[in-house]
Parts: structure tokens; C-alpha cells; sequence
């Protein structure tokens, strides 16, 4: 069965920069799994085949002009009714105003609410974009990771085989470490892998006969 990764609301909030509304008292616990939104429109109409309640709600302006539509009575009925199905997050788009009673059943149900001026179309880039990366399956491989003119070359061999020396040779002219000895790689899509450091090693580089090396300090920060 494939691991499942997940990422905090919290760190939602912080990574893009989007304003709190509402807090639960647990917010820190609160996870999101899925790299799929959802805008509600249909849910606030009363329709849930097919909906997924572990994805991020957003809404925006037709959602909230839907709602201005409809009385006080049943827009907290429709509002109830999606809270109920413990959404991990609900995000409002273009710094719209939340309706009284948002808080109240956000509340209710322990459900953070955060707004963005973004409009939503391009919030929602943002976010599935910040997703597909923080949820991607990934493997960790051993070898050297090296950026040469925009491109991932990935260096493997035996050890001892001069993967870090070739690595260093490249770093003096001019092109970027990525990782050395541990290399985790992520499919963020069908077509596009990322690989990356593990933060406690990011910019070392061991090299035989010499120890561990910081290349950002020797050669800078394009290095």
C-alpha cells in the first residue's frame, strides 16, 4: 500500500500566506491529505455525489453570491450541512466578508476558516501547485543530485567512485548542488520528478581525503 504524506493547516496558512479567521483550539493536529481542491457551489446547493470532504473548500465570488441569494434560514442549513462533513479547511477568496454564522458552525464543528485577496482561480493554482509538491509520493536515493543549466543530473555509483569529486568539479564551474549521498525524489506529476536535500544536510558535500565540505559558504549561494 503507498504511503500517504500530508501536510498541517497550519502550515497551509503559513506557506501562503493567508489570513485566520477562525481557529480551533487543535488547528496544530489539523492535516490535509489530498492535493485536490473543491469550490462548493454544488455542496451549497444541497448536491454530495461524488464529494470529497478531505479536500480544501474555496469560495469565491459565485459562491458567496449564491449565497446572498438565498435567506438567513437556509444558508446556515446549507452551510451546516458542509461543515458537518469535517472539511480540513474552508479558505475564502477575494477578502470576501464572512456571514455571522460561518464562524458560529465553523466553531461547531472545529473547521479553521482563512481568507486571501488572491482571486480564486489563481489561489487555487497556488495552492494545488504547493500540494502536488507537499504530498508527492517519494523515494530517497543514494547519490549526488547536481543542477547543470536548469537541468536534474542525478550521479550514482558504487562509493568510492568519485561521485562527489565530479560533483565539486561542476560546482567550481558554475552549476548548483543539490544533494549529496542522500537524494529524496518526488513525482509532483505524471511527467515531472523533484529531487531535494534532507534539511540537515542541504549544501554539504563529502569529499574523500578532505571531510564534509559547505559549498554555499566556499562558492556562494548559486552554488
Amino acid at each position: 500500500m503507498a504511503e500517504i504524506f500530508s501536510v498541517s493547516v497550519a502550515e497551509i496558512i503559513k506557506q501562503l500566506g493567508l489570513e485566520v479567521l477562525y481557529a480551533p483550539d487543535n488547528m496544530d493536529d489539523l492535516i490535509v491529505t489530498d492535493n485536490d481542491c473543491n469550490r462548493p457551489g454544488l455542496q451549497l446547493m444541497g448536491f454530495y455525489e461524488y464529494f470529497n470532504p478531505e479536500r480544501v473548500q474555496i469560495c469565491g465570488n459565485m459562491e458567496f453570491a449564491y449565497l446572498a441569494s438565498i435567506d438567513e434560514e437556509t444558508r446556515r442549513q446549507r452551510l451546516d450541512a458542509l461543515f458537518a462533513t469535517k472539511i480540513p479547511m474552508f479558505i475564502v477568496a477575494r477578502s470576501h466578508e464572512l456571514y455571522p454564522e460561518m464562524t458560529e458552525i465553523a466553531a461547531k464543528y472545529g473547521v479553521p476558516i482563512a481568507r486571501t485577496s488572491d482571486s480564486t482561480t489563481a489561489f487555487i493554482a497556488s495552492l494545488i501547485g504547493y500540494l502536488n509538491v507537499e504530498l508527492a509520493p517519494r523515494i530517497t536515493r543514494h547519490g549526488v543530485l547536481i543542477e547543470v543549466y536548469g537541468e536534474g543530473i542525478l550521479i550514482v555509483g558504487e562509493s568510492g567512485v568519485g561521485k562527489s569529486e565530479t560533483a565539486i568539479e561542476l560546482v567550481k564551474r558554475g552549476h548548483r548542488l543539490v544533494a549529496d549521498d542522500a537524494v529524496e525524489i518526488r513525482k509532483t506529476s505524471s511527467r515531472t520528478l523533484v529531487g531535494q536535500s534532507p534539511d540537515n544536510i542541504r549544501h554539504f558535500l563529502e569529499l574523500r581525503g578532505i571531510g564534509i565540505i559547505n559549498t554555499r559558504r566556499l562558492f556562494g549561494m548559486g552554488a
